[in-house]
């Protein structure tokens, strides 16, 4: 007599962890919870020195937006402050990590447990070299001075930045006209759906609290020993910010 042989299923695979920039509805009680969280990061980041000669403080500089977004996108943003802090310590300049290879990169990287390390790497190197080839130099500051149609124009030639980076950029340019501009902010807030009492009681406290810092910080605190992580909170005052902006076109992260 003959027996069926059991079969048994195979383990599932265990879920991603919910992403840490997942949008949220600007919404009073969202507002209220990102200015919470908002205040722990900065407690843990000192603003930076004044400068000499009453020179203005420094601006984001976007291309490390670029670096981070790839290496933290779907992570807390400890890893990619990490990866940043690597990748200058790392390279003389931005001439030297342009020609560098991707595998190069993922050894210096290799040890967090990114996924998809040599992937985000070499979608790096290919958005700097693209950079560079369009600017004639690794600098994206002359976003801030281009119109809408300029920037997409751009964002065109060079189809290596990759559709939620684009969409970081183009966040963090609406969120500093916001935040630091002297201007009027309406138009700005209206792209980031910010409208209304609440909205406006909020960029007044998120103009209070970044003031002394005069850009929007990616880190979450200093770097720590041992090239770890720093994870004491999930996502810098950029990031924090940016969830609140609309939701862009995403690709899966893992």
């Amino acid at each position: 007599m003959t027996t069926k042989k059991k079969t048994t299923k195979a383990p599932a695979a265990p879920e991603a962890p919910p992403d840490p920039r997942a949008a949220l509805a600007p919404t009073a009680e969202h507002f209220e919870a990102t200015l919470k969280a908002l205040k722990a990061v900065l407690a843990d980041l000192p603003p930076p020195p004044a400068p000499v000669d009453g020179q203005p403080l420094p601006k984001l500089d976007l291309v490390d937006a670029v670096l981070h977004i790839y290496f933290a996108d779907g992570m807390p943003c400890g890893y990619g402050q990490e990866a940043r802090r690597r990748i200058a310590e790392g390279f003389v300049d931005r001439n030297e990590f342009r020609v560098t290879e991707a595998f190069e990169v993922e050894d210096l990287l290799r040890d967090m447990p990114i996924p998809r390390l040599f992937d985000r790497c070499l979608a790096v190197r290919d958005s700097v070299a693209q950079i560079y080839n369009d600017q004639n130099g690794v600098n994206l500051g002359f976003l801030r001075d281009a119109g809408i149609g300029d920037r997409n124009t751009f964002f065109q030639r060079v189809p290596a930045l990759q559709s939620h980076v684009v969409h970081f950029l183009t966040t963090l340019l609406n969120l500093e006209e916001v935040v630091f501009s002297d201007k009027s902010t309406v138009r700005a807030q209206q792209r980031l759906g910010w409208e209304g009492a609440a909205s406006n009681k909020f960029v007044d406290e998120v103009r209070a609290l970044l003031k002394p810092y005069a850009c929007l910080p990616l880190d979450v605190g200093p770097h720590l020993a041992g090239k770890k992580p720093n994870l004491t909170h999930p996502l810098s005052p950029a990031c924090l910010l940016a969830c609140l902006a609309p939701a862009g076109k995403r690709r899966t992260a893992n």
